[in-house]
């Protein structure tokens, strides 16, 4: 695994490259986070083997400089023209999209724009209705948070809680990562949610015709699982959710070892 950096939008970009050649699986992180996430797909040995993963930090996260228009970099339409500006740079096509949290909403946004995916993974995550269903979260003081602009210790520490499952210690890095990620981000954000700024994402993931796999850590405090059961997907990958089991919010993190057993069999359908 690779560390490398790529200019977008005049600013220097970092992501890590598993390898440079073979099927390319692209993994775009959530709010407040970054690539460090996926660590535990891009070192395993089984399925970095297989395939060449490629995990972005999004602009204003991780090791990626910040933009300098915030108000439209940070709305859903603006991270989807950041996404796929990357893709393009790196000439990548028959690409497999993978999003964690709203790395799954920026990629659903991008997909028409996208070079000839070849498939869709959904981790723990929902597509956003226009307007948004406040019911696609546990609940509106989750909203809240993940809405306020600036954040202070006790605030970092409580939003690094929801990535695991409750009363569980979460990684070292995750408060680490919350801080690094520009405080603009969430205000910005949300902000464009509720003006409607995106396109209704219940209507994109119907009219998809790649397979789609949805997974969903079997205690995740953030994503209403009811709601996002109830959402139709003609492709859905064996036909149900995939629940991984005693883990939160990022399961792939916390049971790598069920996680990229499915994921393998995942990837191996959707390129063949």
């Amino acid at each position: 695994m690779r560390q490398k950096r790529i200019t977008i939008h005049g600013k220097e970009i970092s992501y890590y490259e598993s390898r440079d050649n073979g099927h390319p699986v692209v993994m775009v992180h959530g709010f407040s986070s970054s690539s460090a996430i996926f660590i535990r797909q891009l070192i395993d040995s089984v399925l970095s083997y297989q395939f060449r993963f490629i995990a972005v930090d999004l602009i204003g996260h991780g090791n990626s400089e910040y933009p300098d228009n915030p108000e439209k970099a940070y709305t859903l339409k603006g991270l989807s023209k950041f996404l796929i500006d990357f893709t393009n740079e790196l000439k990548l096509e028959n690409a497999v999209y993978v999003g964690h949290n709203i790395g799954a909403n920026i990629i659903l946004e991008s997909f028409k724009e996208l070079n000839n995916p070849k498939g869709f993974v959904m981790l723990g995550s929902a597509p956003l209705s226009n307007p948004m269903d406040e019911q696609t979260f546990q609940s509106t003081a989750l909203i809240k948070l993940f809405s306020k602009a600036g954040l202070d210790s006790s605030e970092v520490h409580q939003l690094a809680s929801y990535f695991v499952e409750k009363n569980t210690k979460y990684p070292d890095f995750i408060p680490e990562i919350i801080r690094k990620a520009d405080l603009k981000t969430r205000e910005f954000f949300f902000e464009s949610i509720r003006n409607g700024d995106y396109d209704d994402q219940h209507s994109i993931i119907k009219s998809l015709k790649i397979p789609v796999a949805v997974y969903y850590g079997e205690n995740d405090q953030i994503i209403n699982f009811d709601y996002l059961n109830s959402i139709e997907i003609p492709t859905l990958w064996r036909t149900i959710i995939q629940v991984i089991r005693e883990a939160g919010h990022i399961f792939f993190y916390e049971n790598p070892a069920d996680f990229n057993v499915s994921f393998e069999a995942y990837l191996i359908t959707a390129f063949n």
